[in-house]
């Protein structure tokens, strides 16, 4: 039996969408479909976007057991080429930007701190393309150091840059648990306590360069423009720097916020959800 990912802010994100059996949406990164079953329940349509193939049969499977599939259409892409698949009014749009939690605890993709298998983290691995693997055994110190400070602001990020190289001189590192091992013993040698594991900030700066998720959300936003008018789009980020891209989309563009202040989730919700607890939700129309 799967353990369906649970989806961040559902309510809020319904209450905004206001959807009915009339209305025709994009879940731009649907994962385990939480959201989007939500809205198909109404009658709505649905596009969903994945750039995970083994999420999105997930997905379209789970849909098809709970009898929602006649209005739902699955589409294999990253969401930064929305505007290439859909050229009918939508009325609404919904960006997810979390990872899967199946995603972060499965073996073999490299996202994982225990998968001793892979140091992968393409979210699509039938693409050629960069990998963690080559980035951390063959970029060079300043490098590594930029993609760590940049992408999560790791305050160790010289010393964990130092020491990847020094380590990858005696063997290539090719595990996630041998990165997040090295990285553990930077945090240990300062004698700083996370809250969380040391190796949180190095492994997702990684796969937003892996990934090039900050490029493509900017890709994506502009697409947005190129849809409808009146389309509602909502965003929900998981990263200052994700944060800071949406923030200054809509004001470089003077679009109307649905949410001029940003909504997070609960207190119950983080408690029923840990993955909630950075989840920033903000909301505008075209």
């Amino acid at each position: 039996m799967i353990l369906y990912h649970q989806p961040v802010l559902l309510k809020q994100v319904t209450d905004i969408l206001k959807a009915d059996h009339s209305k025709t949406y994009i879940d731009a990164t649907l994962g385990h479909a939480g959201h989007t079953i939500e809205l198909l329940k109404t009658g709505a349509t649905v596009y969903g976007f994945d750039a995970d193939p083994q999420y999105l049969e997930i997905a379209t499977k789970r849909i098809k057991s709970l009898h929602l599939l006649k209005n739902f259409h699955p589409i294999l892409t990253n969401f930064s080429k929305i505007s290439d698949f859909i050229k009918q009014p939508v009325d609404g749009i919904l960006f997810d930007l979390g990872l899967n939690n199946h995603q972060l605890i499965s073996s073999s993709r490299g996202f994982s701190f225990n998968d001793n298998t892979s140091l992968d983290m393409r979210l699509d691995p039938s693409v050629d393309g960069l990998t963690a693997e080559y980035i951390i055994n063959t970029y060079d110190f300043q490098q590594l150091t930029t993609i760590f400070s940049k992408y999560s602001q790791e305050k160790f990020s010289k010393d964990i840059a130092s020491e990847i190289i020094k380590q990858r001189q005696h063997a290539p590192i090719k595990t996630a648990v041998r990165l997040a091992e090295i990285i553990s013993k930077i945090y240990q040698q300062h004698q700083f306590k996370s809250p969380h594991h040391p190796a949180t900030k190095v492994f997702l700066s990684l796969r937003i360069a892996v990934n090039q998720e900050f490029e493509n959300l900017n890709q994506a936003l502009n697409s947005t423009l190129n849809i409808n008018k009146n389309c509602i789009v909502i965003i929900i980020s998981f990263h200052s720097g994700e944060d800071r891209i949406v923030k200054q989309f809509i004001k470089q563009n003077h679009l109307h916020s649905l949410t001029p202040h940003p909504i997070r989730p609960t207190f119950e919700e983080i408690k029923h959800n840990p993955l909630a607890r950075s989840a920033i939700l903000r909301s505008f129309t075209t």
